[in-house]
């Protein structure tokens, strides 16, 4: 392709993000166009043969212990999805992670959530007196579940955002829970001396690069008895740094900085067990993200002028600006939706993992 092409194609998508940022691209349309990119991608990361997916797998892996724990992030334009208002944060119904949608009469996102959580509890074997720490807690969705349900426990979360901190230790005072420290902090830098019976990574490992790096730091802060629960997205076969895969790619382009998300695959993080030990494994269909991503929408879609103003006050932008980060909201529900229920839900999936602490062993 000629530079001229070349130029021309990227102004063309320019012009298409800017527009669906001012709203100006049908849903419909926007549905339509990710389900081509969905196509494009797993034509990408499908290999003709088993033994070309595991060496694309192994190939992913080996470049990523070569790289650091993490790829640094710091401005507001790629905080918006973590450093958000309370008042938002309450009309959505929690974004942490996925609910579960169990059968159809499973409708807020509230009932999800708890069902989710349970889950958490059940799979982890949460017992009420344990020390739970909660790494990337956001805005305490997990936090204050469980320190409303084990009131013996202690609970720690680390969170990298000042407003989410200050928004769990208000819930806290509020429910006269007394069992909940917050620490403000970079999960890859902070240095922690306790030990906890039972650690929860939801959601953040997407967000790692170096699984080795990262998994080793968890396990120095798990007791010798301790279990690890990790929730991640992840695709059924293949694993993805999720870089624009040419030009026309607007939904992997405007999201999250090219390269700085990884999705791993369903088996991904068996092969970083040099510091911990899996003992238990599960798939979750996709189904139960897409629909969080489309109750989040409609409650979006249901308060948009309260959203608009809450955005203004929050960030102090004007009015064309509130519209853009709705329409981002907005775009960035309609993709991952349209995304985890491709395939009835089984080609983008929920993993969850459950690790004990590998011991050292004297000869």
């Amino acid at each position: 392709m000629s530079t001229t092409m070349e130029t021309t194609k990227i102004s063309q998508q320019d012009d298409l993000w800017k527009n669906m940022e001012l709203g100006q691209i049908s849903d419909e349309e926007v549905r339509r166009l990710m389900k081509i990119g969905i196509e494009k991608r797993i034509k990408w990361g499908t290999k003709p043969t088993q033994q070309e997916q595991l060496a694309q797998l192994l190939d992913f892996n080996k470049s990523l212990r070569g790289m650091k724990m993490a790829t640094e992030i710091d401005t507001l334009e790629n905080h918006k999805i973590y450093e958000t208002p309370e008042s938002f944060n309450q009309i959505i119904g929690g974004k942490e992670s996925a609910g579960l949608f169990t059968d159809e009469t499973t409708t807020t996102m509230e009932e999800a959530n708890t069902k989710m959580m349970d889950l958490y509890c059940e799979r982890a074997g949460l017992k009420d007196g344990h020390t739970i720490l909660d790494l990337g807690c956001g805005a305490g969705l997990l936090v204050l579940h469980l320190a409303k349900k084990y009131k013996k426990s202690k609970i720690t979360g680390i969170t990298n955002t000042s407003s989410h901190k200050e928004y769990i230790l208000k819930q806290c005072k509020n429910l006269n829970l007394s069992n909940v420290e917050i620490i403000l902090a970079d999960v890859t830098k902070v240095d922690i001396e306790s030990t906890f019976d039972r650690v929860f990574v939801i959601g953040l490992i997407e967000h790692m690069k170096n699984f080795e790096l990262f998994l080793r730091k968890i396990s120095k802060w798990m007791k010798d008895d301790g279990l690890l629960l990790l929730e991640h997205l992840c695709h059924k076969s293949f694993s993805d740094h999720w870089e624009p895969l040419s030009e026309d790619d607007w939904y992997a382009k405007n999201f999250f900085p090219s390269g700085t998300l990884v999705i791993p695959s369903a088996t991904c993080l068996l092969y970083f067990q040099e510091d911990v030990t899996v003992i238990d494994h599960w798939i979750l269909s996709g189904n139960n993200f897409a629909r969080s991503n489309e109750v989040i929408l409609k409650r979006i879609d249901g308060k948009i002028e309260e959203v608009k103003d809450i955005f203004m006050s929050f960030y102090g932008i004007g009015r064309e600006e509130a519209v853009k980060l709705i329409n981002w909201w907005r775009l960035l529900c309609i993709t991952a939706n349209e995304l985890f229920k491709y395939n009835n839900g089984e080609e983008w999936l929920i993993s969850q993992l459950l690790f004990k602490k590998k011991l050292m062993t004297c000869i």
